[in-house]
């Protein structure tokens, strides 16, 4: 009975868990992103970093379409041969975000019909535009799904050749940028591939910068009070760990815990006001996962 109830309350965990806004919110901040950076800074220069978004643009080279449409068709075709090749790994929610984010982007040519190069500088141009795109497509990753694109080429190859997923994405984004150097020439090649250099390293960047806390050990005379502002005003637990100090020779207890980064300055300014002889060390945590923080899958 005891066994059913824990099943029971993990699946209401997991349905309540699909309804996070805040999760769907940082989603959408995302895709939005994305869409703006491929539409006003890679399609009007004819820049690509790779993605179904590269082969979109190529594509519309030789199609009498907008990128937007194709976008969504690209990413169709996409989904069918992952479908074929590695059956339903990917999931419901990266195909829904996937196609959202080719949505946007055709509504996005809708609305913002034909924008012209924000800059003359190409330089500047694949920079900042990797960088917003690079923000948004790690806050998408965050939420544990992705936008498509390449990432089901990797998987095939993957499946099939064995490669390791971020070689992949990285063979599938470099063959678009040769696809997007036939059509618009040697320079936006080069570029093409300077971007889908800069996107992958603030996709890396986003995503540990979303996820990076504090790992506190705290050696206090006042362990009671401590504990008692980690669990209560900061809503987070603490491991009390028995030591004996090398020097004192003298039994006591270290507090252990992880915060965020504004929890911290909060634990760092109460530690200071009831205890100034404290002694804390404190560590960057990449990744915390469990109650109360993010979960694991």
């Amino acid at each position: 009975m005891n066994i059913t109830n824990e099943v029971q309350n993990l699946n209401k965990d997991k349905i309540k868990h699909k309804y996070n806004w805040k999760e769907i919110a940082l989603i959408i901040i995302g895709i939005t992103l994305v869409a703006s950076a491929i539409h006003f800074f890679l399609v009007p220069s004819n820049l690509t970093s790779g993605g179904a978004s590269g082969i979109a643009i190529v594509l519309s080279h030789y199609i009498p379409l907008g990128v937007g449409p194709l976008f969504i068709l690209v990413n169709i075709i996409l989904f069918i041969m992952g479908f074929i090749c590695i059956g339903k790994d990917f999931g419901t929610r990266t195909i829904v975000v996937t196609l959202a984010l080719s949505g946007l982007v055709w509504l996005f040519e809708i609305i913002f019909p034909n924008p012209k190069p924000l800059s003359d500088d190409l330089f500047l141009i694949i920079t900042l535009g990797m960088i917003i795109q690079g923000i948004g497509v790690g806050m998408v990753l965050n939420q544990y799904t992705s936008t498509g694109g390449t990432d089901i080429i990797a998987k095939i190859m993957q499946k099939y050749l064995g490669l390791d997923l971020g070689i992949g994405c990285v063979i599938a984004d470099l063959v678009v940028s040769i696809f997007a150097g036939s059509a618009f020439g040697m320079n936006i090649f080069l570029y093409s591939v300077m971007g889908v250099i800069i996107n992958g390293a603030v996709v890396s960047i986003t995503i540990s910068g979303l996820n990076t806390s504090k790992l506190c050990y705290i050696n206090t005379k006042e362990v009671d009070l401590v504990s008692k502002f980690i669990i209560e005003d900061l809503d987070r637990s603490a491991n009390l760990i028995p030591y004996k100090g090398a020097y004192s020779k003298k039994d006591n207890v270290l507090i252990q815990t992880a915060v965020s980064t504004r929890e911290y300055i909060r634990l760092k300014e109460f530690v200071n006001d009831v205890d100034p002889t404290a002694f804390v060390v404190t560590s960057s945590a990449n990744e915390i996962l469990g109650e109360k923080w993010r979960r694991f899958i």
